[in-house]
């Protein structure tokens, strides 16, 4: 019959692989940048997040409407071509 190994254990000594301390999956020092960049962000209120989405629309309308619109066109040419 086998030997059955004997299972020898280490003292846990404390030390860890890898550093657990990081929250969220962060380094402590990224931790450390994300926390800087939560004090520098800068707070909107309601009218003015709206006002900006206003803007956004505002200029990039058109463009996402031609880009829209170019696709649609291929799509019935397509269509008209192969029907």
């Amino acid at each position: 019959m086998k030997k059955k190994t004997k299972i020898v254990y280490k003292e846990d000594n404390g030390e860890t692989i890898y550093s657990m301390s990081a929250l969220y999956g962060r380094t402590p020092e990224e931790q450390e940048e994300y926390e800087k960049k939560l004090k520098n962000r800068i707070d909107v209120t309601r009218k003015e997040r709206g006002a900006m989405i206003k803007a956004a629309f505002t200029v990039y309308g058109p463009l996402l409407l031609m880009v829209v619109g170019s696709f649609a066109l291929a799509a019935l040419i397509m269509y008209l071509l192969l029907k």
